[in-house]
């Protein structure tokens, strides 16, 4: 497990002028009762729309531009299925929940002894030249916050709009989200340190 609280190299917020929210329901490792988990990343509540930007260099492995929203019974039925085995299925979180979502790999250097990837999930739009394999910058906008993958969305509003964000950290024992485990109080120091003021 990383030592969050060692992290020195920083990164830009995901959202211009927006800074990481303090509730700790919106923080790593607030339960999810809805789907039986536990929310690894930062709910960015924001305007529909609001332009999201990559938080350092990187190359985009995951690029969903033409996503479709699924049916809302269908995920309410997925959603059924997770509860019965008292746990979000990493199929159910990655294909259906995060909605359209871009995935940018930072590769090793920004954590040394870490891989590193960045996950920017409900996006309402992405910018069609940010397909799967494009190397993008730090602060470069390629898309807009939205609610998809959430019941709002299935249902058809933009009620709940926010920019979901994880930071994963990976090396040859496991995959770790950044802030995992960590108390309130470590965890806002830690958050505090990474991004740049």
């Amino acid at each position: 497990m990383p030592d969050f609280s060692k992290i020195t190299n920083q990164i830009i917020l995901p959202i211009d002028g927006l800074s990481f929210p303090k509730r700790a329901s919106r923080l790593p490792n607030a339960p999810r009762s809805y789907r039986s988990g536990t929310h690894r990343g930062i709910d960015f509540f924001s305007n529909w729309g609001t332009p999201v930007r990559s938080v350092a260099d990187g190359i985009i492995i995951r690029s969903d531009i033409n996503y479709k929203e699924m049916p809302a019974d269908f995920r309410i039925e997925m959603l059924k299925r997770a509860s019965l085995i008292n746990r979000t299925p990493s199929d159910i979180f990655n294909e259906l929940l995060l909605g359209q979502a871009v995935i940018i790999d930072h590769g090793l250097g920004l954590f040394p002894g870490y891989r590193s990837i960045s996950i920017y999930a409900h996006l309402s739009s992405i910018m069609p030249k940010f397909e799967t394999g494009y190397n993008i910058k730090s602060g470069e906008i390629f898309g807009y916050s939205g609610n998809t993958g959430t019941s709002p969305s299935t249902l058809g509003t933009k009620d709940e709009s926010h920019l979901h964000w994880e930071l994963i950290l990976q090396d040859s024992k496991g995959e770790y989200y950044f802030g995992q485990d960590l108390e309130y109080s470590e965890l806002i120091e830690a958050l505090d340190s990474l991004f740049i003021k």
